[in-house]
């Protein structure tokens, strides 16, 4: 099943790729959520804090046999263009782990999950103040269940993440099952 994931990711868009990895080996931090605080819409998405349930996401997710992390790495050449590259990248990402999540389920896994990177952005107007528009669709973020996704996915993959980008978005999903 893995193999098919991840060439199922690929054939998804050149912008996509994915790859197994340890569960063990995930880095959970509790400095990461207060950088949800920090960020201008805290309280305002319905799929990051402090709108999402208050669970042990490391024992969740440990509680899993399987993992592959799926990313997108899109190209930018201007400002302007970034902010059009940040909502494609995390749009492109959030509705491929929502495929995957539907293989999985279709071939007897009914538990399988993914986590997105960075917040939901599927409302092109933002999320509505009263009601989320898409809770079957909504996922949360890495950042948003305390996974530190720098020191992830630099221990599971040796890939290294920097700030600002520059030139190229990499966004970073997980597909649990």
């Amino acid at each position: 099943m893995k193999t098919k994931i991840i060439k199922l990711v690929k054939q998804g868009s050149k912008y996509l790729n994915a790859l197994e990895v340890d569960i063990k080996k995930f880095v959970f931090e509790d400095r990461v959520k207060l950088n949800c605080f920090y960020c201008l819409r805290y309280n305002k998405n319905w799929s990051c804090p402090p709108k999402i349930p208050n669970l042990n996401y490391e024992k969740i997710m440990n509680g899993y046999d399987n993992a592959i992390l799926v990313y997108c790495s899109m190209p930018y050449q201007s400002d302007k263009e970034f902010i059009v590259i940040r909502r494609e990248s995390t749009n492109l990402l959030h509705k491929t782990l929502l495929k995957l999540e539907k293989v999985l389920w279709e071939n007897n896994y009914p538990l399988a999950v993914s986590f997105i990177g960075g917040s939901c952005k599927l409302c092109k107007d933002g999320c509505d103040k009263e009601k989320c528009r898409h809770p079957g669709l909504r996922r949360i973020p890495l950042e948003g269940a305390g996974m530190n996704v720098v020191k992830t996915v630099k221990v599971c993959t040796g890939m290294n993440i920097t700030f600002p980008p520059k030139g190229k978005l990499n966004r970073y999903g997980l597909l649990l099952w």
